[in-house]
Order: structure tokens, then sequence, then C-alpha cells
């Protein structure tokens, strides 16, 4: 995401976000066309890049399109998708799957990935030609940095199931600390760095990124947990579960664009601060899980949850890439995505360890496979009090990182009225 987003800045955003339509049809081609295991995940390997090249481009191309009053809105357009996606993504995918075939999904995502890139090629503008003594893309930074993030997030991934201790956990801690030195060392000293370090000392920057990481962070290690509880501790079906977590997809699709709208009138930091407390509210409603919690508790953390993103996403979003210039809106918008994604995969694992951990403790397999409808009583109450546990923990995270955005956002404002009040009476 960050390097192709570094790279749209170079060479224009239109050309890497055709091409990335491109690579994500070809992908989906190859994976509906899948002979193998192993084809399908190469295939799949090719969507990724697609993705990425089309996520943080599209949010750089809406912004860099609007005036900063308007970003927000459009930016709560997007999250609206993002829920609509939510909501028809598993619907049509089950009934393609239940009357077609597997294969079919991906046919019909290579056609709407080539009308969204034809369209795209028509539609957009070009960018101007680059004017000579234009910086050059950092390469060597951008494999280092790729390198490092694969290192960590894998990492991450793998560390609850290998063990924290197993030698291949350990040789990825010690490949991510490398890399992070390598990387760090390399962006400090090339001219026109991937990632310009400069951007972290722009308060709105550091702090919204350290806001979304944070929040998904949160987000990710609930709405992960929360099948396992419903299909092993309540004993419902996938079908039936799908249906529960259904209502918080809704509450994106309907919330964000109206909190994007808002946020441009009232302000976007003030927005993303509202949608922040009430994400830690979602988290307070999880840490009362117990054994025999009502379903629609459940179902109100759930909506809680996505309540809140949807008032965070767009003006958290909107906040950052209205801190940095519009030569740096590629790789604002490619960081953006980057925490978001981060958090996601740090709370899945953050989740799973402290889970299994409380499992383990409680004389139980380390598993999130053993939660299922035939385990103990015993197992079940050992898997709340680790989602329990979770929360405290999240909740403990989320609330001084929440004091310390709101402590600078109404520093920076008294700032800004007393700059005008000067300029004023000048």
């Amino acid at each position: 995401l960050v390097p192709v987003g570094r790279l749209s800045d170079v060479i224009g955003r239109k050309l890497i976000y055709v091409t990335g339509c491109a690579i994500f049809a070809l992908g989906a081609a190859f994976a509906w066309r899948a002979e193998s295991i192993y084809w399908l995940i190469g295939a799949r390997c090719l969507v990724g890049i697609g993705s990425a090249m089309t996520q943080g481009t599209a949010m750089a191309i809406v912004v860099g399109n609007f005036a900063p009053s308007e970003r927000g809105r459009m930016l709560g357009m997007q999250m609206g998708g993002v829920g609509l996606g939510a909501i028809a993504g598993p619907a049509l995918g089950g009934l393609i799957v239940g009357t077609i075939g597997w294969r079919m999904l991906f046919a019909v995502t290579v056609v709407a990935m080539l009308v969204i890139g034809v369209a795209s090629q028509r539609i957009l503008r070009k960018r101007p030609q680059r004017p000579a003594g234009s910086p050059e893309f950092d390469w060597l930074g951008a494999v280092l940095f790729s390198c490092m993030f694969v290192a960590g997030l894998l990492t991450l991934t793998l560390g609850p199931r290998a063990g924290w201790h197993a030698p291949g956990t350990i040789a990825g801690v010690a490949s991510f600390i490398l890399l992070t030195g390598a990387f760090i060392r390399t962006e400090r000293r090339h001219p026109s760095p991937m990632l310009d370090f400069k951007l972290f000392q722009n308060g709105a920057f550091s702090l919204g990124a350290l806001a979304a990481v944070t929040l998904f962070t949160g987000m990710s290690a609930t709405r992960f947990l929360t099948p396992f509880f419903l299909q092993g501790v309540k004993g419902y079906d996938a079908t039936r579960v799908g249906a529960y977590m259904l209502p918080a997809a809704i509450v994106t699709a309907i919330c964000a664009p109206f909190a994007g709208r808002l946020a441009d009138r009232f302000g976007v930091r003030l927005f993303a601060n509202i949608g922040f407390g009430f994400t830690i509210i979602g988290l307070i409603i999880f840490s009362t899980l117990h054994t025999n919690t009502p379903t629609s508790t459940v179902v109100a953390g759930l909506m809680m949850l996505a309540f809140g993103m949807s008032i965070f996403g767009a003006p958290n979003s909107a906040a950052v890439l209205n801190s940095v210039p519009a030569e740096a809106y590629g790789i604002a918008a490619g960081f953006v995505n980057l925490c978001r994604n981060s958090g996601n995969v740090i709370g899945v694992a953050f989740g799973t360890a402290i889970v299994t951990l409380t499992m383990g403790s409680a004389g139980y397999a380390p598993s999130l496979t053993e939660v299922t409808t035939t385990a103990e009583t015993g197992l079940f109450v050992a898997f709340t009090v680790g989602v329990r546990s979770t929360c405290y923990v999240l909740i403990s995270l989320a609330v001084p990182v929440l004091g310390i955005v709101v402590y600078w956002s109404i520093r920076s404002h008294y700032r800004r009225r007393a700059a005008l009040e000067q300029s004023a009476n000048e």
C-alpha cells in the first residue's frame, strides 16, 4: 500500500489505479481457472497487488479532486461503499456459490474490474508531464519497507499458532528488527525517501495514524472473536452467525456518508474523536461478556463498534490527508490504509494470544479450534474470560490515545484561533 502510494505520487495516480485494476482482473482470472490450491494462492497474490494499487490511490484521487471542505463527505461516501460491500459481498457470494459455483465469483470480479479500469481510463484526468529534475522513486526503501512489514505481520499472524518461543517466531521478530533498522537508515540518507519521516512531525498526521491503528486493532479483535462465541458458546450455525453480524455492516453503510458530510461542517477532527469514543463504548460492552450474555447484547456491541468506526473513518482520513501537501496524497492515503490493515492483523493476533493463553492457564488446549458446541462448560468460561481480558487491555490502550488526541485537538484549535485574532489585529 505505502510503496504504490508513493509511486503514484511520482508517476501519476491514474496510471497506478488503472494498472491496478488490470492486475486485479488478471489475478481474478487466474483464480477463476485455478487447478490447484497453489495456483489459487498465487492468483490471490496478484489480486492483493492490484488491490493495493487501487485502495490507497482511490482515496488520493478522491482527495485530490475535491476541496478540503468537501473531503469528509466524499470519503464518507467511500466508507459507505465499504459498508455496502460488506453487506452485498457475503449475500451475493453465497448466492453465486450455491447456484453456479465458486469459480463464477472470480469471473464476476474479472468483469467488474475491467469495467472499472476502462471507465477510469476514459474519465480520470491524465497527469501533466513530469518536470525535469522530479524526484526518483526510492526502490530500495520500498523493498525494505515491504519486507519489514511482511516479517512483522507474518510473525504476528503465525506467532499464536507456532508459539511465541518457537524458532520461526523468534527469527521473524529478529528479521523485523533488522529490516526496520535498515529501512530507517536508508530513508534518512535518501534525497527523496519513500516515507519522509518529517511527516510524523505533523501532529495531525502522526496522531491520526496512531488513532487509526488503535481503533482498528480493537475493532478487528472483537469482530474476529465474536463468531467463535456465537458458534461455539451459543451453538448457532454459520448462516445465523452471519445474520447476527449483518446489522453492523448496515450501520456502516448508512452512517458513514452522513458522518463525512457533518464532519465537513463541524470539523473532521471533532468527529474523528467522537467516533473513537463510541468505539470505546463498544469495547466496554464486550468487556461484560459472559457465557449467558444475550445475543442481543453482542449484536448491540458490534453495532456500536460499527457506529464508532463509521463516524471515525472518513473524518480521520480527511484530517490526515488535509495535513500533507498535494504531492504527498498518495503516500498519505497508502499509509492510512496501511494503518487500518495493520490494525486488523494486530487485533486478530492480539485477541488470539490473550484468549488462548487464558484457555491454556485454565487447563485447556490453547487453541480457538477447541471452542465448539461439544466443548466443556469450563472451556466456554475460560474463553469468555479471555475475551473480557482482551477488551480490558484494549480499553486501557484506547483511552490514553483518545485523551492525547483530544488534548492535541483542543490545543491546536486555540492556537489557530489566537493566530487568526493576531492577524486580524495586524
